[in-house]
């Protein structure tokens, strides 16, 4: 039987009507809209919804009523009788993002739509009873830190590495083998008593960077990221592009298995730099942005450069998007260096060249995989 997460959300989060869920479209579209604009007066409302006077008020109390939004008193700006300021109620519920990467598993524990609190523990072995023991010790760690109850929380995103396949399985690295072609969703839903919801980790990273980073000013753009692998997300009209099967914004399949040491993933920098006298290297280590200044580091920029400007052209041809974030676990002076030396296939025709995307470094550089899969269970259920 399909697994399907709305059937698992606790009721306290339901209305009181049916088909039973969280919340209506119209309650969504104004809950966003007031997530997106905080303090927003109720009677500004009334257009942008298409809603008459009389609904909006109705759908308004009934949110109040739940808890879900908060009043405020407005400052006189206008003639008539004064509307009330409307913000989302932070405490409402809780939602929580799971990042499975190869080395760390990333957990970020969100409000009613703002980044509380993150964490990260080490991701080892090869036993997944094992790691979703430590996932669910890891959550009442980060809950315990807020005062909250495991029954606070409206759902759980899962995000992780590797191409999707069926339902919520993923084809992982060899690192993840034993995260690889399990149906994830409702074995975690089962260890931790929550719904969940699941996706590949560089496309709740790329929804992450809409939201909170440089992708927020731009409707349409591309999200490289620079993991263990080489993949990212396409966002659309300010929401991840997932395609027929799940998998757009899989760059990786860009390039034949005779070009995979070639491309810019950071598993390739590691064994790079660790034949240059770094034996005990890690993921981790490459944060250090005293990077730039290590043996072998420039060659192997020279040598990926072929593969990083085919990606990007690639991207401006087929998606066209206005701008191209360079993310992942990728150092902001690495990325820098890709940036500056990126060559766009621009040849001017009847003296004129094509606009082409900004490229720009990912703002969310902790945890975005989590973030972005905590925002998941809140665009499934009322944003």
């Amino acid at each position: 039987m399909k697994y399907d997460p709305l059937e698992h959300v606790a009721t306290h989060f339901l209305r009181d009507a049916q088909p039973a869920r969280v919340a209506s479209r119209n309650e969504r579209d104004l809950l966003r809209l007031i997530w997106k604009s905080p303090g927003i007066e109720r009677s500004d409302l009334t257009e942008p919804l298409d809603l008459t006077q009389q609904s909006l008020h109705r759908i308004v109390a009934r949110l109040h009523e739940r808890g879900m939004i908060v009043f405020s008193h407005a400052e006189a700006r206008r003639a008539g009788p004064p509307s009330p300021e409307l913000t989302l109620r932070k405490d409402w519920c809780l939602t929580l993002g799971i990042a499975v990467n190869v080395g760390s598993i990333g957990l970020c524990l969100m409000g009613f739509g703002e980044p509380l609190e993150n964490m990260e523990i080490p991701q080892a072995g090869d036993l997944l009873s094992v790691e979703l023991e430590r996932i669910e010790a890891a959550v009442e760690d980060i809950l315990a830190r807020r005062g909250a109850k495991r029954r606070d929380i409206l759902g759980v995103g899962l995000a992780v590495a590797g191409h999707r396949m069926l339902e919520t399985a993923f084809n992982c690295p060899l690192p993840l083998a034993h995260w690889s072609l399990i149906d994830l969703a409702p074995l975690l839903g089962k260890q931790l008593a929550l719904p969940v919801w699941a996706d590949n980790v560089a496309r709740t990273a790329a929804l992450a960077e809409a939201i909170f980073g440089v992708g927020r000013d731009a409707a349409d753009f591309a999200y490289i990221a620079h993991l263990h692998g080489y993949g990212g997300g396409l966002v659309s009209g300010g929401m991840p592009f997932r395609g027929s099967f799940g998998n757009a914004g899989e760059f990786s399949v860009l390039f034949a298995r005779e070009d995979y040491d070639d491309r810019p993933a950071l598993n390739q920098l590691l064994e790079h730099l660790r034949a240059k006298g770094r034996p005990g290297l890690t993921l981790n280590d490459l944060k250090n942005e005293e990077l730039m200044g290590w043996d072998g580091v420039e060659e192997w920029v020279d040598r990926v450069m072929p593969a990083h400007n085919r990606a990007i052209n690639a991207i401006c041809a087929i998606f066209d998007p206005a701008l191209i974030v360079l993310g992942g676990e990728l150092p902001h002076s690495l990325a820098r260096m890709l940036i500056e030396r990126t060559e766009f296939n621009n040849l001017p025709r009847h003296g004129a060249v094509r606009d082409v995307p900004q490229l720009a470094v990912a703002e969310i550089i902790d945890a975005p995989g989590a973030i972005g899969a905590a925002l998941i269970p809140l665009f499934e259920t009322v944003l």
